[in-house]
């Protein structure tokens, strides 16, 4: 099989040999699909196909770190090989758990033991800035990687669109400039239009997964929506869900 630039997309096959040719060696791909349809696991199942050339960085904004070691183990990479970033939990510790602090203060008062003097130095705490704190990553980024931000639905909940859109930017261009694959998860559902419309303008591949009915002989089906300046490439691959993770369906495995 004809391996993409950095190595297989997701590790199927039929769809990995028809994609390869028609990518450019450094590319942003967008993945949607609704939040019932493991679209986690194939981003996972992305991520673990990376070459050893490079690192493979799997950001999250929705799961336990743990959870995620576990599921590339359970897909055949080493979790420390993969690295991982929980920008929900920074985003907690940094941002919502000071709000939390300033409702009690504001709800109870500040009590006797807040103001006895403590033998720690005092702790200076920067403003966290999470559009910052990614541009930075990807800032020093200086060969090939494979990347995935898993999933784009918490940053537009809690930054601006246009803020958005520059970290899905800086994201395809640091992707073009070192010849490497990126992916972004989006659900759909829970967006405007006009959303998953700049974003699909701005990739340069579009999946979108859909669960099947229960009792189908396959799980999912895997559409490709679009490649840009391929508009004659768009397929449907049908997917089971196996223990490790996704694969053709019989009928989709030639």
């Amino acid at each position: 099989m004809a391996d993409a630039p950095n190595g297989p997309i997701f590790g199927l096959a039929p769809l990995d040999r028809e994609l390869a040719p028609k990518l450019p060696s450094g590319w942003l791909g967008l993945l949607g699909g609704s939040t019932d349809t493991e679209t986690s696991l194939l981003a996972k199942q992305f991520a673990a196909h990376a070459t050893r050339e490079g690192p493979a960085i799997f950001y999250t904004t929705h799961e336990p770190t743990e959870e995620i070691q576990v599921a590339f183990d359970g897909l055949g990479r080493a979790s420390d090989t993969v690295r991982i970033v929980n920008l929900s939990e920074e985003y907690f510790q940094s941002v919502l758990s000071r709000r939390l602090e300033v409702s009690r203060i504001r709800e109870r008062g500040i009590q006797l033991a807040d103001l006895k003097p403590s033998d720690a130095p005092p702790t200076v705490r920067l403003p966290y800035n999470l559009t910052n704190r990614f541009l930075s990553d990807l800032a020093g980024l200086d060969r090939p990687f494979r990347l995935v931000l898993d999933s784009l639905d918490f940053l537009i909940e809690v930054l601006d669109l246009p803020e958005v859109m520059t970290i899905a930017r800086q994201v395809r261009h640091r992707a073009q400039a070192f010849a490497s694959p990126a992916l972004l998860v989006l659900h759909g559902e829970t967006h405007e239009r006009r959303v998953s419309g700049l974003l699909e303008g701005l990739a340069d591949v579009v999946f979108e997964l859909s669960a099947e009915p229960e009792g189908s002989d396959g799980d999912h089906r895997l559409k490709v929506r679009k490649v840009r300046n391929h508009p004659e490439v768009r397929r449907t691959t049908r997917l089971k869900v196996t223990s490790k993770g996704f694969a053709p369906a019989k009928d989709d495995a030639s």
